[in-house]
């Protein structure tokens, strides 16, 4: 049986769980709005103040969970109820504070925000313009940094304050990556959702819906095999499984041939499999667009050949990635759910009695894709059987303090023949937003998913699917 590393899952889980089961039942209409009573049945919250917000902030999860994902609609929003447990101000004296006679927190504010009262600092908020002087003024650090874990997270500062002191995200500068939804304590940041409307293409008879499962899945439910969640997926009514790690087999070899000619011209290439960085490049770095592959994710790849075998099927990809609701619309995808929304349709308490099903469509380079230097160590590997030599570097990025170091020096015209591969979360998409296991990744049970697959070349892989 799993158990959920923190609370900001479990209630998660329990709304998606709520929607699935009367979805699932056909019952989902008039049952929507008794779904908040009967988490929180009172008369004492769990969680917050009273049971009455406790009650709003679930009905505000539930129609998060019900809004559907819109082409060009942000998949990323603020549930403002529960966004109410953080300060509206960055900066505050703590008790820390000796009221020492120097002064230097006063003497280094550039606008005159900070008194002394009864031997105390005092920082007036309405002055205040949050430079951080102060903070590094003070030699006891007793003036403490306390600016949102969203807004922290953010790579792009896209969230503000709005004027009932909730986040709010600007549109147009997000890039989807969900890391205010990961990092928010209370989780007042949630992912738009299909859910539902996925439960009803499963019930609509003769409907073959095919699950385009991300290779992160051997970490995300790690507390059991793969083979058995496979099952899950089928029981719930999936048609088929097949791994997005098929995906990855056809990038790896377009992205190689792509990378020759770029290195023809001592040229740069970045990856193009994590939607987060590209919207990263594409929203702060619109002039580096250029170097971006023009070879499609691994999730786009996958549908695209489901696709070519089976037209009228219905795609779903389920990963740890949000970033992915917003490619989606793009690509032969029709669904995105993450793999928070998958645990909430299956039995998690039922999965360790199910027989597993092999999942063998892809091959060991391909399923690597789902940790860092997955993508660049594949590309390595075939340049190598190419007989390439050495002579181009291959720059692995995780996280955006690495991609900006990175990005700056491409648009400073200082990288040469190179490979740079970009992934929004430290550690590869085994650690996406969604992935339902933010511990330490189990790099043994990891490399044994990998080295369980049947072939280990990525053509030889995409053979079986009829495609070179």
């Amino acid at each position: 049986m799993r158990e959920f590393e923190n609370y900001v899952q479990k209630i998660k889980n329990e709304v998606y769980c709520q929607v699935a089961k009367y979805s699932f039942a056909g019952t989902l209409e008039e049952k929507k709005m008794e779904i908040a009573d009967e988490l929180n049945p009172g008369p004492n919250p769990r969680f917050r103040c009273c049971i009455y917000h406790e009650r709003a902030v679930t009905n505000e999860r539930v129609k998060c969970t019900l809004s559907g994902v819109e082409p060009g609609q942000n998949v990323v929003r603020v549930l403002p109820s529960a966004c109410n447990g953080c300060t509206p101000y960055r900066y505050a004296v703590t008790d820390m504070c000796r009221g020492c006679i120097s002064n230097r927190c006063r003497q280094s504010c550039p606008v005159g925000a900070i008194s002394i009262a009864d031997k105390k600092a005092v920082i007036d908020h309405d002055q205040c313009v949050e430079c951080g002087r102060c903070e590094a003024a003070c030699p006891y650090h007793a003036i403490a940094d306390v600016k949102r874990p969203c807004m922290r997270a953010c790579p792009v500062n896209a969230i503000t304050v709005g004027p009932n002191a909730e986040a709010v995200i600007d549109d147009e500068r997000c890039i989807r990556c969900g890391a205010c939804v990961q990092m928010c304590p209370f989780g007042a940041v949630q992912d738009r959702s299909d859910l539902a409307e996925i439960i009803k293409r499963l019930k609509t008879p003769g409907s073959a819906v095919i699950a385009l499962v991300a290779p992160s899945i051997a970490d995300a439910f790690g507390y059991t095999q793969v083979g058995k969640v496979t099952t899950a997926i089928k029981q719930i009514g999936f048609q088929d499984v097949v791994e997005v790690a098929l995906g990855a087999d056809v990038v790896i070899q377009q992205e190689t041939a792509e990378f020759l000619e770029v290195l023809k011209n001592d040229g740069v290439m970045t990856s193009s499999c994590c939607p987060a960085f590209v919207n990263f490049i594409r929203g702060e770095y619109p002039q580096l667009l250029k170097y971006v592959s023009k070879t499609p994710s691994p999730m786009a790849a996958a549908a695209r050949l489901v696709k070519s075998l089976q037209p009228d099927c219905v795609t779903v990809f389920i990963g740890p990635c949000i970033a992915k609701k917003d490619e989606m619309p793009r690509t032969d995808v029709d669904y995105a759910l993450t793999f928070e929304e998958l645990a909430g349709m299956i039995d998690l308490d039922e999965i360790d009695r199910l027989k597993a099903a092999p999942l063998n469509n892809a091959s060991c380079a391909g399923r690597k894709f789902a940790v860092s230097g997955g993508v660049s160590e594949s590309i390595r590997r075939q340049l190598d059987k190419a007989g390439i030599a050495d002579d181009y570097e291959l720059i692995k990025c995780e996280g955006f303090d690495e991609i900006q170091k990175t990005l700056r020096l491409l648009k400073a015209g200082r990288l040469k023949r190179a490979l740079i591969e970009g992934m929004a979360c430290k550690g590869g998409c085994v650690k996406g937003p969604a992935s339902i296991h933010y511990g330490v990744t189990d790099k043994k049970a990891f490399a044994c998913y990998c080295d369980e697959a049947f072939e280990r070349d990525p053509a030889e892989a995409t053979k079986v699917f009829g495609t070179e």
